[in-house]
């Protein structure tokens, strides 16, 4: 087995889906912040890093794989979540870039914006939403029998919806009450072994749309990039 070192910020977003995918099928990693994986302040060291951006997954201390969708795919097939069937990989594979398209501006919304631009954002996300969740609720209807968009088992494409829609959930905890299928998919994706422990001792998001902050080891801290 490899030795997997996932290298982000102090923000939940772009390595969420890899780690419940990581936890789902009991695959050993790290998770670090990326001022202890380099040993220096990240303004310091990004310019070195492929692509200046993270997350970015350290494999055998030696490879490093950066871009979210990139490090996804290659944990989907190190863990066995990618279907077989070239013509469904291309079906999860639109589902799951589907998802990413998400990120903007619903991540940063939730883990960074503040008082005013924070409720002007929060309305027009909910406008904006609301499509991408009536798609993912007519595509769970295709399979009305299965608890996930392909069948039995979760592939990628399931962690990447459950991740995003779970974030949006922050903006109004409502927001599912018109989507019954795709509410008893996220109740399934947080019922798996292994996600619901991870979901129940990852660091606490509070204080969205006020003073975001991640609680770690019981002690919250400011969101962001920076050690502090």
């Amino acid at each position: 087995m490899h030795n997997l070192r996932l290298i982000y910020f102090k923000m939940r977003a772009l390595a969420e889906a890899p780690q419940l995918m990581l936890r789902y099928t009991d695959t050993s990693y790290s998770y670090e912040m990326a001022w202890e994986y380099f040993e220096q302040p990240w303004s310091e060291v990004k310019a070195s890093v492929p692509y200046r951006q993270l997350p970015m997954l350290v494999v055998d201390n030696d490879t490093r794989i950066c871009q979210s969708g990139a490090i996804t795919r290659f944990l989907a097939g190190l863990t066995g979540l990618q279907p077989e069937d070239s013509l469904t990989l291309g079906e999860v594979d639109a589902l799951y870039e589907t998802s990413q398209e998400m990120f903007m501006p619903l991540n940063p919304t939730i883990n960074f914006a503040v008082g005013e631009k924070f409720e002007s954002m929060k309305d027009d996300l909910l406008q904006q939403l609301q499509p991408r969740l009536e798609d993912f609720e007519r595509l769970l209807n295709v399979r009305p029998k299965v608890p996930f968009f392909f069948g039995e088992t979760p592939f990628y494409c399931d962690f990447g919806v459950f991740h995003h829609v779970n974030l949006a959930l922050f903006l109004d905890e409502n927001l599912l009450a018109s989507y019954p299928r795709l509410s008893e998919f996220m109740s399934t994706v947080e019922g798996l072994a292994g996600v619901s422990e991870y979901l129940a001792n990852r660091p606490e998001l509070i204080g969205v749309g006020t003073k975001p902050q991640l609680v770690i080891d019981g002690v919250p801290k400011p969101t962001g990039v920076v050690d502090e």
